[in-house]
């Protein structure tokens, strides 16, 4: 048995040979041209110069930045040493253009430069090829070695000068860095560098201990005076406010004899009116004077009382808090005094508690300020510091430019030596058309397998059943290539002949399928992933299987968009129902047609190719035909398009009872099987299994009948040895 890959190499080379021939020769072409190349001309003398340039050895360094000027120049790489600038000098020296300087660079020096970690002598080595004569070779190549000697000198200069106008420009942010620092540290001593300094010396604790004391005196003050007040308000019956006013009514002479005039007027009132009717000149006269006498009085009380005016106290209880007699009165001013004191001693108490908040307040931010102060000097410390460093540093590097040097000296000068030129071997021409006929075979065979390999499609029946196995799909048979011949003696995929040696594959798919199949099934869909894989004479050849096995069968042909067929086993068609479509399936009994060939095999030929097929397979008419051959036959079976191109089979699903997918190797597409599969997993499509219809598997009918005789004959022996058993 042929292994897969190779089987797959041997088709995708059948596929693309052309490919491979044009590969083939385009390789064979490509040789020849080479073989047919003429001979080099023999090379003339030349001159090679060869000298050496070694790191420079200064005089003793007395600062640190020279030190590191010679270290860095020796790291400098030799394309830094051939830059621009350098190429321009020497062009000039050499009196020659770009290209012709560019050439030399290319083409004929040659610069080798110490491995790191190698110890060579730490020379570098600089050969000038190609000369024509000595003293071209001397000139050019002592001119490259000053000038790459006097390009580390400026470069070093320019380094050391460019390092030294960083420091500068440095010097002048740090040291205003440093400035800021320090006037938000004398800021932050003058703000509050008076509250650190009474944490540290224990003033502030000592003033929140006073404030305590203080407030602890003040309030026994303050309780003494609240008794003695209480005690008088008792007595007096009045509190502070009313007896300040009795108090200062009282001692109102003016008060005093306007009372008296109120009470002679209000005798004269009482004795007149025992007499007098209200309206009387008299008693009306004595109103009016007392009404005057009492608005006086009201006048001045409110006069002594103090106020905008808006006060106006009654009468009667003005005349009330103005009757003291001298000893009430001097408990109301005794009153007035301690009211006054104790008023003052609040505030007095009030200021020190807030005193005492702000030292305490004080007190807890000492460590924030503390911590901001700590800070402050950090930051003062190191901007100093920083500051102190690049000023040295800037020193250091100003006293390094007496000591600039180049770091490179010639060690060697240029020495000259002849080049004898060598002789080239000629080729050999038939070497190279072998080597290029050689490269072309394995190029195309490369090409060619790269191909087989990235090709999508499953080319062998074992490819598939990986595959399916992969997915636990069920395998309900592999099929043959099938000739036989019908009466007329065509070759025909029909199994026409009841005789046929084909049927038993058939047959097997047919037992397969009552055994994976639910055991109501009867309705069965026939279809594939792409199209010439095979369907349709699966589903004819199944049906025909069907029907010899005894069971009424009906062959719904589906696909709609194809002609039918039914010729083949001797159906014939009705051309004048193809106006009427939806009438034709409609009418069952004319739809369904009996095969005379074959029993107990039923056919709806197909009127296709017909337009607007999802509406037929849609209609009522279609899904009653459907419906009513599921009550009237054994077995439907369904041919239906593929899946590929159009979507009729998943409408026709719903009305079968599981799907059978045919499969073709060399067809079939392995991304395109795997997704129908997951497809129909996902949407709990009854897929009942896959037939692999393998046309390559070529089974004669000699063969079959052998292998039925071989069967027959195993049969009868076994038989025999139970009857003697």
């Amino acid at each position: 048995m042929t292994p897969p890959i190779l089987k797959r190499f041997l088709i995708a080379f059948e596929q693309h040979k052309l490919l491979g021939l044009f590969i083939f020769l385009l390789s064979l072409g490509i040789s020849g041209i080479f073989a047919l190349q003429p001979a080099p001309p023999t090379p003339e003398t030349t001159y090679k110069a060869s000298g050496q340039l070694s790191y420079s050895n200064p005089p003793p360094l007395f600062t640190s930045t020279g030190e590191q000027l010679q270290q860095a120049g020796r790291e400098i790489n030799v394309d830094i040493l051939l830059g621009p600038t350098t190429q321009e000098r020497i062009r000039r020296k050499l009196a020659i253009d770009n290209s012709q300087l560019k050439q030399i660079i290319e083409q004929k020096l040659e610069i080798n430069v110490p491995e790191e970690g190698k110890n060579k002598g730490n020379l570098i080595t600089l050969d000038y090829r190609n000369a024509n004569t000595p003293e071209e070779a001397v000139k050019v190549l002592g001119i490259f070695m000053q000038e790459m000697v006097e390009q580390s000198r400026l470069l070093n200069t320019a380094q050391l000068s460019g390092r030294v106008d960083a420091l500068k420009k440095r010097l002048q942010e740090v040291q205003g860095e440093l400035a800021n620092a320090e006037e938000a540290f004398y800021s932050f001593l003058s703000k509050a560098g008076a509250d650190l300094l009474a944490v540290q010396d224990g003033s502030l604790f000592s003033g929140i201990t006073g404030s305590k004391q203080q407030q602890r005196q003040l309030k026994l003050i303050l309780d003494e005076i609240d008794g003695q007040i209480n005690s008088i308000v008792e007595q007096l019956g009045l509190n502070p406010q009313e007896a300040y006013t009795a108090a200062a009514l009282s001692a109102d002479p003016i008060l005093s004899s306007l009372r008296s005039q109120i009470l002679d007027i209000e005798s004269q009132l009482k004795l007149n009116q025992k007499d007098l009717r209200p309206e009387h000149p008299t008693i009306v006269g004595l109103q009016k004077q007392k009404q005057t006498v009492e608005q006086l009085f009201q006048e001045r009380a409110t006069e002594v009382l103090g106020g905008d005016g808006t006060y106006k106290p009654l009468p009667s209880q003005l005349r009330q808090d103005s009757s003291l007699d001298p000893a009430r009165q001097q408990l109301a001013n005794t009153l007035v005094t301690l009211q006054t004191q104790r008023e003052g001693i609040q505030r007095q108490l009030n200021s020190v508690v807030n005193n005492e908040q702000e030292l305490r307040q004080q007190y807890e931010q000492f460590p924030e300020q503390q911590l901001e102060q700590t800070r402050l000097v950090q930051e003062v410390e190191t901007k100093r510091a920083l500051y102190q460093t690049i000023l040295t540093a800037l020193v250091d590097a100003q006293s390094a430019e007496a000591e600039t040097t180049s770091s490179f000296a010639i060690a060697q000068a240029p020495v000259v030596q002849e080049v004898t030129p060598t002789t080239l071997i000629a080729t050999n021409r038939l070497l190279i058309l072998a080597a290029g006929a050689g490269i072309g075979l394995v190029a195309a065979a490369g090409t060619i397998f790269l191909l087989a390999t990235l090709d999508d499609r499953l080319y062998t029946a074992k490819e598939i059943r990986d595959l399916l196995g992969e997915r636990e799909v069920s395998i309900l048979g592999q099929l043959p290539y099938v000739a036989c011949f019908d009466l007329s003696g065509r070759e025909t995929p029909i199994l026409v002949d009841i005789d046929s040696g084909y049927l038993g594959f058939y047959e097997k798919i047919r037992s397969n399928l009552r055994r994976f199949a639910p055991q109501s099934a009867k309705v069965i869909l026939i279809t594939s992933v792409s199209s010439d894989e095979g369907k349709s004479v699966t589903a004819y050849n199944l049906a025909i299987a069907s029907a010899h096995a005894g069971k009424r069968t009906l062959l719904l042909e589906a696909d709609l968009r194809f002609s039918s067929n039914a010729d083949l086993i001797q159906v014939e068609l009705d051309r004048e129902a193809t106006g009427e479509p939806l009438n034709y399936y409609g009418n069952r009994n004319d739809a369904i047609r009996l095969v005379p060939a074959i029993a107990n095999l039923y056919i709806v030929p197909s009127l296709g190719p017909l337009r607007q097929v999802p509406a037929i397979i849609e209609s009522n008419e279609f899904r009653r035909l459907i419906e009513d051959a599921r009550g009237r036959f054994d077995v439907v079976i369904i041919d239906s398009p593929s899946l590929s191109k159009y979507n009729d089979a998943l409408l026709i699903e719903s009305l079968t009872d599981g799907i059978v997918l045919v499969t073709r190797p060399g067809i079939i597409q392995s991304s395109m099987l795997g997704e129908t599969i997951d497809q129909f997993t996902e949407t709990d499509i009854p897929l009942i299994g896959v037939v692999i219809n393998d046309l390559e598997q070529v089974v004669t009918v000699p063969d079959l009948q052998s292998q039925e005789l071989l069967q027959t004959q195993s049969h009868t022996i076994d038989n025999q040895i139970g009857s003697q058993i």
